[in-house]
This record gives C-alpha cells, sequence and structure tokens, in this order.
C-alpha cells in the first residue's frame, strides 16, 4: 500500500506483516482486537490455516478471490469466526456474502462439489459445524442429487471423526433434516465402525439425534431389533411402533366402518369393490396382531427391567449396611431372592433362608431362551461386575423377545387374514 505496515499477525507459525485499516473495514472481530494491540495471534478456537488467512488478507486489500469448491468451506468458516459481514459501501459483498452465495448457486445444486466440501469440512470440525452446519447442508445436498445410495462411499469418511465431533454433525442433521432415515443409516453406520471403542454415554447421546417420530416404517422395525443402538432407545423405537400401529388399526376401521355404511345400490356393487372390502379386513386384523406383539414385548421388557431394578436396588442397600464387602457376594444377606416369570406373565419373588443367590426362573422354552439357564452359574452376580452383566443379559433377552414376538406377529397375522 505504498506505507509501513502496522500490525503483526501470527497464524501457525506464520507472521503476516498487514495494515490496521484494510482489516478493521472488513472484519469486526479484527477491528476489536486491533484497537488495543498492533500484535495478535490467531489460534484455537479459531480453525483458520495461515493459508486460509492469506486469502483473508488479500480479500481485505481489495485482491479479486477465487473461490472453489475447495476452499470454500475454509473461507466460509473464517467470515463467520473472523466476523466478515463488513463492506466498502460501493454495493460489493462482503465475505461472508460471498461465500454463501457461491454455495447455495454452485454446491448446494451439484453432489460431486458438495462430496469435495464435505471432505474439506471434516477438518474443520466442530466449527464447520457449530458455525455453518457445512457438514450437514453437504450431506443434505449429496442425498438429494446422488440418490441418496450413492452416500455410502463418504461414509467411509465419517468413520475417521471422534464422538465428541460426530455427535454435533448429527444433532445439526436432527435439526435440519425432515425426514430421520438418512439420520438413522449414518448413526448405524458410526456405531457400527466404532463398535467397542465408545462409551456407552456417547452412544447414547448419539443416539439421541434419531428421532423415532421420523423415521420411516420400515427403518423404525429395523431400528427396533437393531443390536447397535441403546436400550434406551430401542424402547422409544417400540413405543412409536406401536402408535404407529395403532393409529394405522384406526385408520383402517374407519375407512372400513364408512365403507360399509355408505349407502348404494346393491344391484352395481362390483368385483372391485368387494376385493377392496376384503382386502381392507385382512389389514385390519394384521395391524391388530402386529399392535398386540409389541404391547407384549413392551410389557414383558418391562417386567425384565422392573426385576433388575430391585436387585440393583437390594445390592446397593445392602453394601451400605456394610454386607458384601470385599469380593463377597452383594447378596449375601441369609437368603435367597428369586424370581418366577410364569406363564400368565407374572413377576414373583419369594424369600427363602437358604444360601444367598438371585435367580430368575422362566416357565417355557421360550423365556428360557431370553436370559438363559437359571443355574447358579447365571443366577450369581458379583459386585464388580454386576451391573455389566445385568445389562448384558437385558439386552441379550431384548433381542430374543424381539425374535420370537416376530415370529408370533407372523403367525398372528397368518391366522386372522
Amino acid at each position: 500500500m505504498g506505507r509501513k505496515t502496522d500490525v503483526l499477525i501470527h497464524v501457525h507459525g506464520t507472521a503476516f506483516h498487514l495494515h490496521k485499516d484494510p482489516l478493521s473495514s472488513r472484519s469486526i472481530y479484527l477491528r476489536r482486537l486491533l484497537t488495543e494491540q498492533s500484535e495478535l495471534t490467531l489460534s484455537p478456537p479459531l480453525n483458520i490455516t495461515a493459508e486460509t488467512f492469506a486469502l483473508v488478507a488479500d480479500f481485505c486489500y481489495g485482491t479479486h478471490l477465487l473461490v472453489t469448491p475447495f476452499n470454500v468451506a475454509s473461507l466460509l468458516l473464517a467470515a463467520e469466526l473472523l466476523g466478515m459481514t463488513e463492506t466498502k459501501g460501493d454495493g460489493e459483498q462482503n465475505l461472508k456474502q460471498m461465500t454463501d452465495s457461491y454455495f447455495r448457486r454452485f454446491v448446494a445444486v451439484n453432489g460431486e462439489y458438495a462430496a469435495i466440501v464435505f471432505r474439506s469440512c471434516l477438518s474443520l470440525l466442530p466449527e464447520a459445524e457449530t458455525t455453518a452446519f457445512l457438514v450437514s447442508r453437504c450431506v443434505e445436498v449429496m442425498n438429494f442429487t446422488e440418490d441418496g445410495d450413492g452416500l455410502d462411499g463418504y461414509f467411509e469418511d465419517v468413520i475417521s471423526l471422534r464422538a465428541e465431533d460426530f455427535k454435533i454433525v448429527a444433532d445439526s442433521m436432527h435439526q435440519r433434516f425432515e425426514y430421520h432415515d438418512l439420520v438413522y443409516r449414518i448413526v448405524d453406520f458410526y456405531l457400527e465402525e466404532h463398535n467397542g471403542k465408545i462409551t456407552e454415554e456417547q452412544r447414547t447421546q448419539i443416539c439421541s439425534s434419531i428421532d423415532c417420530n421420523k423415521l420411516s416404517p420400515q427403518l423404525l422395525l429395523h431400528a427396533v431389533q437393531n443390536p447397535r443402538m441403546t436400550l434406551r432407545f430401542v424402547v422409544r423405537a417400540m413405543l412409536v411402533e406401536q402408535l404407529n400401529t395403532r393409529r394405522s388399526i384406526f385408520s383402517a376401521a374407519n375407512h372400513h366402518y364408512s365403507c360399509r355404511h355408505r349407502p348404494r345400490d346393491n344391484n352395481n356393487i362390483t368385483l372391485g369393490a368387494i376385493l377392496q372390502r376384503e382386502s381392507t379386513m385382512r389389514e385390519t386384523a394384521q395391524l391388530k396382531a402386529a399392535m398386540d406383539a409389541t404391547s407384549f414385548r413392551i410389557q414383558t421388557l418391562e417386567k425384565h427391567l422392573l426385576c433388575m431394578k430391585k436387585i440393583l436396588q437390594e445390592s446397593d442397600h445392602d453394601r451400605n449396611e456394610g454386607v458384601g464387602a470385599g469380593s463377597r457376594d452383594v447378596l449375601e444377606s441369609g437368603r435367597s431372592a428369586s424370581f418366577h416369570y410364569g406363564s400368565g406373565n407374572k413377576v414373583e419373588r419369594a424369600d427363602r433362608g437358604a444360601p444367598a443367590s438371585a435367580s430368575f426362573r422362566f416357565s417355557g422354552p421360550e423365556d428360557r431362551a431370553i436370559f438363559g439357564s437359571s443355574s447358579s452359574e447365571n443366577s450369581c452376580i458379583n459386585s464388580p461386575r454386576i451391573k455389566e452383566n445385568i445389562g448384558q443379559r437385558l439386552i441379550k433377552g431384548l433381542k430374543s423377545a424381539l425374535r420370537v414376538s416376530n415370529s408370533a406377529t407372523k403367525k398372528g397375522c397368518d391366522k386372522k387374514s
């Protein structure tokens, strides 16, 4: 500019000798900092590289800036972080307007461009998502322009994300997407690839980004039986499935009722009308059977959870009273607690003056398949792993119960049809 520089800005080891006026006229953030100091360092949480800041500086000096799919993400993020919303008043766009306009005009309508921006955003997380929703916007574009199936190749890039960053992206998709089938597929893919690598709390938080009410019936049924999903999510999916089934039954019943009571000339009844009526009746019976099966699954799960809760409460109570210290059995209190799950779907508990033990007993082979044998090998609960073992057995039981009830649903539908 013909005069001596008066500002020194450090960005990741690179020093930029610049002038205060052009920077302050374009960036609210830099104007605020440069008011009191002439030397500063742009460091995290500002996720701006030296290469990107060089382009930003050129823009501040009035140099023509070439925006491409490869740099639009970093420039858009820099515009957000540095408050690049100022103009010179001559009708020229600021950096935020320029990059936003480029994204809408070129990236939002081109799946290949969106894929390039998507990959460049991954190294800019979490700021790329928390400030500009770039990752979720790119996923949305690729879903629409590449017919969904083309996304599978890009899912592999998601594996590299930390659980914290993935949670941010998933939450953004939760807010932006009207339907959650795509969110479910991405979450399921991530959980499959990170099995055993993330904590249970992280898995629960990630699953909470899926709204079961926004899933298609096919994926909702898949979610109910998905072993990768948390128990809390599966229960929520089961409840939504039951509500949807109930609505479908009421809708079909109302349609059937209106057809039966509609005034008509008996001489004009067609074969098609008769077949339609029979089809509606079969559909109603099938939906009723599906609802009954879902209701049974939920009741079974609730009873299992109640049993587990009682055992955990007893163990905590005994530990608080000093019983079961060290490696002793947490239920060693001079009596045993047995829960009998009979054919009438009742849970009973009996206290005996026998050596301490806690066991679940089921009357039928299907019940035994849920939690396994009631032998002492399976029933004894050792304090160091009590909650983990109970949780594992409960999840296995849920899977088995779902498989059994699905079979029952199919048989019930066949009978009633």
